[in-house]
Order: C-alpha cells, then structure tokens, then sequence
C-alpha cells in the first residue's frame, strides 16, 4: 500500500545558488512563496513522505546515476506565464530547450508512478511570482527589458521537504546525482592501484601503441584530490593527466619545442560541479570551467578533445558519495592549478622528456 503525497515535499532542480540573486530579487517582490520555496523547477509536487526519502534515493539511482548532466539556459524568451482561477496569473522561467528536463521527468514518472498523481501534463518551468491578469502585461514587458539571461549545468535532482522544519521551509534533504558520460571518453589509459604505484592493474586496449603529450597536475593538487576517494572504492590513474594528443610515435623533443614555445603557461579551474563520470568505462574524471587555453595544445586537432583530467576508476555505487565529498571540500583556491610545462610518456606511463610553455612577460 503506497503512502499518501505530502504537500510538505518535492522532487526538483535546483540552480547553482551563486546564479540565485537575479531570480530572487524578483521573487522577493512578486512571489507569496519567496521564503518557503528556494528557485526551484518541480519535477514531481507533491511528492512522497520525507521518511520514505532514503528508499526512493536508491531506486531512483539505478537509473538516474547513468543519466548525463545538461544544461539550461534562461533568455528573455523564458520568461512565460498561465494563468490561474479567477484573474491571477503565474509568472515563472521556462529553459530555452525543454527536451533534457522533460525527458528526465518522464524517466522518473516510469520509475515512481505512486509518488506522481498530478493529473496535469509536465510543464518544466521555475516560479518568479503571481500576478493580476490587468497586471501582467506589464510585468512581462518590464522583466523581458530587464532580464539577463542565464546558463548552468543540472547535475542532480533534489529531494527536499519541509516537514520537521520549525520555520515550514524547504530545504534539501537528499540529491541524486546525474553523472552519466555525454559522450564516450578514451578508454585506453593505464590504471595503477592506490597502494603500490608500480604495480599495473589494468591495461586499456591500444595502450601500448600510443604515446601522449599531457598535462600533469602539481603534487598538492593530486593528494588533495586523493583524500577525497578514501574508503572508497577508487583507483586512481597515476599520474592523474589531460591528454593533449596521442602519437604512434613519440614526436622529436625539438619538433614539439618549435610548436609549442609561444604558447603561454596558463591556469586550469574547476568548479564545484566539474566531477563527472563516464557510466560505461567506470572512467571519473574533472571537466575544467573554460577549455580556451588548453585547446591551443590540441596539437592534432581532434574533435573529439574536451580538456578532461582523468582521475581513475571508481565502483558505481560510490558515485554518490565522492560526488558530494568533492562538492562540499570544493573552493576556488584548491581546485585550480597553473600550466607552465607539458609532458611526453610513452605507452608504459614513463616520461620521456617535458616542455615548458612561454613565461608570461609584462611591460
């Protein structure tokens, strides 16, 4: 027998709260529900009981855990309303592509039909506020000249409730991470074990036919990294690496120095929502903020480059949890590190010889 819906839960997606302040200086003024609700986009209101919360996180895992992070963008042309009994009407955001929203709603729906009764068709859309049918013109001519359009990555679904909450206020009780790969990444890399470096535990196919020109993070990083994965099941990639390009052949150390002495040394940032996973390969990996610079050492040019760091593998049931340690640990000072040199190892995971990038020089 299935328990009835609360009123006092909801499944949802959350925007990243550093991009809050445009939506919520208008949710101060317009929405009734400002303080009770965080922005928010339903997926599934009402939802079940917070107790029930710990044994829906693990179904909804099984399925949810493969699926890809997307995106979504809020323009000018988001900004939407419908209308409501009598002559109110909600104003709210609606993303510019729906398809990744409603899809992962439809997924969720097959895999919890009691707890989604709502006898409504899915809308994807975050509430601004309510307004007067005579009033709402205006307000959509005012917030269309006004708005700033925003973009960010959705890489988890919500569970949030209010119910043992003193003040009735949501607030985020449990999360399901999407963390499924985007697109197949290389999977002919060497894996060594946590606890004896030399020891090779896996070669990839391929491997042994191909060098690589990489970028090796700094030693501090990589152990701050590490003591994220402890009593896990990780096995880390050592050294962790981006690979730039790959080469039958190692290139001649000066054929590389001509090519690469007027690049300048740069630095490499993630942010706290950069961890992904590859679902097939069990590959984890760190997406940088902005690839622009480590592009221009995209050598042969592939189509298929995309600046990952590849950190190791990890045993799908501990997604969830090295996924949450990296992004409570996460701050801007330990996640990033300069790029001044480059590395060619061979098909055994020795190095071959480095080359330094330009010095940045100022006048």
């Amino acid at each position: 027998m299935s328990t009835a819906p609360s009123h006092k839960t909801a499944l949802c997606l959350i925007p990243p709260e550093n991009l809050w302040e445009q939506i919520q200086s208008i949710r101060s003024v317009h929405d009734k529900a400002y303080l009770r609700w965080m922005p928010h986009i339903n997926l599934c209101y009402p939802f079940a009981p917070e107790s029930e919360f710990n044994n829906i996180k693990v179904r909804l895992e099984t399925i949810l855990n493969a699926r890809p992070s997307f995106e979504i963008e809020f323009d000018n042309k988001s900004i939407d309303y419908f209308k409501q009994k009598g002559n109110e009407c909600t104003f709210h955001l609606r993303p510019k592509v729906n398809k990744h929203v409603i899809e992962l709603q439809q997924i969720i729906e097959n895999l919890l039909p009691n707890n989604l009764r709502s006898k409504r068709s899915f809308e994807a859309h975050l509430t601004l506020g309510q307004a007067t049918t005579s009033r709402i013109s205006d307000i959509m001519v005012e917030m269309k000249a006004n708005w700033k359009p925003i973009k960010f990555i959705i890489d988890r679904v919500c569970m949030i409730s209010r119910e043992n909450d003193p003040n009735d206020l949501f607030s985020i009780k449990n999360e399901v991470l999407l963390v499924g790969a985007n697109e197949q990444h290389d999977d002919e890399q060497q894996l060594m074990s946590i606890g004896a470096p030399e020891t090779l535990v896996e070669t990839r196919s391929m491997s042994t036919s191909k060098s690589r020109l990489c970028i090796i993070p700094p030693d501090e990083f990589s152990t701050r990294l590490l003591h994220l994965f402890e009593d896990t099941s990780f096995r880390p990639m050592k050294p962790f690496q981006i690979v730039l390009a790959e080469y039958d052949r190692a290139p001649k150390e000066s054929d590389l120095h001509s090519r690469i002495n007027s690049i300048s040394k740069f630095t490499v940032d993630f942010g706290a929502r950069s961890i992904c996973f590859n679902y097939s390969t069990s590959r984890l990996f760190l997406k940088p903020n902005d690839i622009e610079s480590i592009q221009r050492l995209n050598l042969n040019n592939s189509h298929d480059f995309d600046g990952t760091l590849t950190l190791g593998d990890l045993d799908k049931q501990d997604l969830t949890e090295v996924g949450n340690r990296f992004t409570q640990n996460w701050t801007k000072a330990t996640n990033e590190f300069e790029v001044d040199r480059v590395h060619v190892m061979d098909s055994n995971g020795r190095f071959q010889y480095t080359v330094p990038l330009k010095s940045q020089c100022f006048s």
